[in-house]
């Protein structure tokens, strides 16, 4: 009789091993819940792009539709941020208490709120008038040697109220020629936009999604690779300042 008691529970603890192996190989094997991300209105200090709405819209629209398009996140629909922040009469850009961050992640779902600051952007644009006469239509050349563009970017855990991650985010574009005939129906659009300029814009919205998704989710050899491009790039800016030395000693 002892004999059977034991075999049954040798055999009982054998299927409990077993269970809990295949309970560890199933969680193993489950993906990964994805990050869900809010995209806040990014602050501008610059005045650029008016005729868009400001750059800082162009930046968050442009964020909040590539980041969906990113399969590594789950992003709150805009409209429905709008609708949470009007009705609990919040500000949608990052100028929120640490309680308001929690409730707008309580009401939404999302973990985290991506925002910042445009600090920079300055496009160096030559243009050039030629003809326009009485008989001959007027010509805009339009240079673009290359434009600069700064984010300052921020991640607030809405659980915490604090920031997860931050980064500036620099970068600048190549030259970009472009013709106008004032002459033409879609001439004052085409002299207004400025494909160099979109490119700088989302340039540096990439770069802010592919250091996301390193940190957030990667989370492998691409975290060294990125503070060695911030190393770089904190070592430029101070080669580029000089500081005033003359209280020193």
């Amino acid at each position: 009789m002892d004999v059977r008691v034991r075999v049954l529970a040798r055999m009982a603890w054998l299927a409990f091993g077993f269970g809990v192996v295949a309970c560890a190989l199933a969680h193993a094997d489950a993906p990964a819940k994805k990050p869900v991300l809010a995209v806040l209105k990014f602050q501008d200090e610059t005045g650029a792009m008016p005729f868009q709405g400001g750059i800082g819209r162009v930046v968050t629209n442009m964020l909040a539709s590539e980041l969906a398009a990113r399969d590594a996140f789950t992003v709150v629909e805009r409209r429905k941020l709008r609708a949470v922040l009007e009705e609990q009469d919040l500000a949608e850009s990052g100028l929120l208490k640490a309680g308001d961050r929690a409730k707008i992640g309580e009401l939404t779902g999302a973990q985290f709120l991506v925002m910042g600051t445009i600090t920079a952007f300055e496009p160096d644009t030559e243009t050039k008038v030629s003809g326009g006469g009485l008989f001959s239509r007027a010509r805009v050349e339009k240079t673009n040697h290359g434009s600069y563009l700064a984010i300052d970017l921020r991640v607030v855990d809405t659980s915490t109220g604090e920031v997860s991650y931050a980064r500036t985010i620099e970068g600048h574009t190549n030259d970009r020629t472009t013709t106008v005939d004032l002459m033409d129906r879609d001439a004052g659009l085409t002299a207004i936009e400025n494909e160099a300029d979109a490119k700088a814009v989302r340039g540096a919205v990439l770069e802010i999604i592919d250091y996301l998704e390193c940190e957030m989710v990667r989370r492998d050899a691409c975290i060294a690779a990125f503070e060695t491009k911030e190393t770089d790039r904190r070592d430029t800016t101070r080669k580029t300042f000089r500081a005033d030395d003359k209280g020193k000693p």
